[in-house]
This record gives C-alpha cells, structure tokens and sequence, in this order.
C-alpha cells in the first residue's frame, strides 16, 4: 500500500466547516470552537491565510491536523479606513470618559456630558491636518 508523507496520518477523514475566529501562521480556530486547529506540515496551505470571518471547511487527518481548507465564503474586505474610523472614535471616547472622569472630582458630570466631549474629540480627530 502507497502512502503520502505523513503516513495513514495523511489522509483526510473528517470535515469541519464554520467561520474563522482567529487566525495565525500554525493554524486557525473556528468560532464554534476553543481549540485552535493547526495546520499539518504536509498540509498545502494557501497562499494568502483566509481572513477571520470567512466560512470555511477543513479537511482533518486522523490526528486533527489541518490538511486541506476550502473557503467557502470569503469575508468582503473592509477598508483600512472604516477600521482606521473606529479606533479613533474609541480613543476619543476613552478620553472623554478618562477627562470627564477627572472632572467628576470637582463638579457633577454626566454619561451624556461624555458623549458631548468625545463628539467633540472626535470632530477634532476628524479636521484635516493643517
């Protein structure tokens, strides 16, 4: 009988499917999962690691290891600047609350008087540099 390298390890006898929860260069764990799967080093991995999101079936050898993947819905790449806008508004939130935090010491500060203050960081962030 002819095997592939890693022996009767090597064929695949299971399949998983979900989506990427995490990813890494030694394998990936599926959001219904929290066990990482790593790749095995016979396994033909893509060129480019599918994102987190994306829905995927795994091909297991008999030791769990990764083998095959097929991605079977991709994630739609999200623009660098959505993410960009969304750590700016939380920096501008934290230091809202850190400020208004301060102040809360000396006068009465409400959630809302936090929320005015990061509209205001926020349109700040938000002016072109000059």
């Amino acid at each position: 009988m002819t095997t592939t390298n890693g022996g009767s390890q090597g064929r695949i006898t299971e399949y998983v499917e979900g989506r990427i929860a995490s990813v890494n260069d030694r394998g990936l764990r599926l959001d219904t999962e929290t066990d990482w799967r790593n790749w095995s080093r016979w396994a033909d991995k893509p060129a480019e690691s599918p994102r987190r999101g994306a829905r995927v079936r795994l091909g297991l050898d008999a030791s769990g290891f990764v083998r095959q993947l097929e991605v079977l819905d991709p994630v739609a790449d999200q623009p660098t600047h959505d993410r960009d806008w969304q750590i700016r508004r939380m920096s501008a939130l934290c230091s809202a609350a850190t400020f208004c935090a301060g102040k809360a010491l000396s006068t009465e500060v409400s959630s809302k008087d936090v929320l005015a203050i990061a509209e205001a960081f926020e349109r700040w962030l938000e002016q072109e540099p000059r």
